[in-house]
């Protein structure tokens, strides 16, 4: 493989020996890039500022042995008040472990990167809720990922839904649907499906504009969340981290 000079941000690091680390490096045009840093952990590393999580860089590997290794790199966006805020740093944890799950390596991810910049950016220096951000991120995530869950046809029949007074949501049926198709199963309000509705028609620049009240905002992620836990499973841990900090108990409830 030849050498790369890649824009990327970093979603996953892995301490390795004494001073290594292996990143998850996630690119627009390749997808999943996975690279070591050499000694990188050491505080004289000019790599150290370049391999913390969430770091947007611009790096240059080269392949040895079977892996790409990290030359050298330069920050671009360090989001680094996300470190700072226990409750940001969850909602961003558990966004990028979305796109550890969901992007594939060696293939181009355009609009998912530039969701995951914005978002993360509107995480560090926005004043939304960082529930309202993740919330967004994960509906617009499911979409572009190939796992949009139904909101305004029932995913079983495929019958329009805006007129039914009750409606259930069922992840492993799809999402939204009509009493018809299942009499049992949890609920969900029209207002929020409406919110996830309006959430899929934004910009990634007007993500700002996603602002719920309490009870709204825990009912989506309470729908949301298992939702997509249930098609990447591999996102359980990050997944239930945000769940402590963001979604009060009487939201994770089911019928």
């Amino acid at each position: 493989m030849a050498d790369l000079t890649l824009r990327g941000m970093v979603i996953r690091t892995v301490d390795y020996r004494d001073n290594d680390r292996i990143l998850t490096l996630f690119t627009a045009e390749q997808g999943r890039v996975d690279a070591k840093a050499r000694n990188c952990r050491k505080a004289t590393s000019p790599l150290l500022a370049c391999t913390q999580p969430f770091t947007y860089g611009e790096y240059q590997l080269f392949y040895h042995k079977n892996k790409y290794i990290i030359d050298q790199g330069e920050v671009l966006e360090s989001f680094y008040p996300l470190r700072e805020d226990v409750g940001r740093f969850a909602a961003a944890s558990l966004c990028a472990a979305l796109c550890l799950e969901g992007v594939q390596a060696e293939e181009s991810s355009e609009a998912i990167f530039s969701l995951l910049y914005h978002t993360l950016s509107f995480l560090t220096y926005g004043e939304n809720d960082p529930g309202d951000l993740t919330a967004c991120f994960l509906v617009r995530f499911l979409s572009l990922a190939g796992f949009r869950p139904a909101i305004t046809h029932c995913a079983v029949c495929g019958r329009d839904l805006r007129e039914d007074p009750l409606i259930r949501f069922l992840p492993d049926r799809g999402g939204a649907v009509c009493m018809a198709c299942s009499p049992v199963g949890r609920r969900i309000g029209k207002t929020a499906l409406e919110a996830m509705r309006r959430m899929l028609l934004l910009d990634d620049d007007q993500l700002g504009r996603v602002r719920m009240k309490e009870p709204l905002r825990g009912e989506v992620l309470s729908h949301l969340v298992p939702y997509a836990k249930l098609y990447l499973p591999g996102i359980e841990k990050a997944a239930a981290l945000f769940t402590s900090l963001h979604m009060p108990p009487q939201a994770t409830e089911q019928e």
